[in-house]
């Protein structure tokens, strides 16, 4: 018996995501602004598509995002969590208001303050990850196959 897959509702919206970042280099226009649109066209595609397994994650991951974002005008990053991702040389960027979206601040429990090789990642970064992860391994609900 051929395995079914759960359907991908409205594809095209995760082929928009990149467009806020892509238009904000050319158009010059504020991190924060292209971050959080960003966040809201993956939000709007994880909610078409919360019918598949792991998608909850992603939708919980960029609420985590959106909140912290919400509480502090912008990502905050832990400088530790930079020192030990090998990142310090970002420390003095991010000091001077960086990219306009990530800040230095003391570690924040929904904010980037941990460290992988080369990056810093938050919770909600976390949860997305291991939500798209998930996505195709979890078997889908009965009713949503093809």
């Amino acid at each position: 018996m051929k395995k079914k897959l759960p359907r991908l509702e409205h594809p095209w919206l995760l082929l928009l995501t990149p467009t806020p970042e892509i238009l904000g280099a050319f158009l010059n226009l504020p991190t924060a602004l292209t971050q959080s649109l960003t966040y809201l066209l993956v939000g709007v595609a994880a909610w078409a598509n919360r019918h598949l397994p792991g998608i909850y994650l992603v939708l919980t991951g960029a609420l985590l995002n959106a909140l912290a974002v919400f509480l502090h005008g912008g990502m905050p990053v832990d400088p530790d969590a930079l020192n030990r991702a090998g990142l310090e040389r970002y420390r003095d960027y991010l000091a001077q208001k960086g990219d306009g979206f990530h800040y230095l601040a003391p570690a924040f429990p929904l904010g980037d303050w941990i460290p992988l090789p080369g990056r810093v990642l938050s919770p909600g970064d976390l949860a997305i990850a291991l939500g798209l992860l998930l996505t195709p391994l979890l078997p889908p609900k009965r009713e949503n196959l093809r």
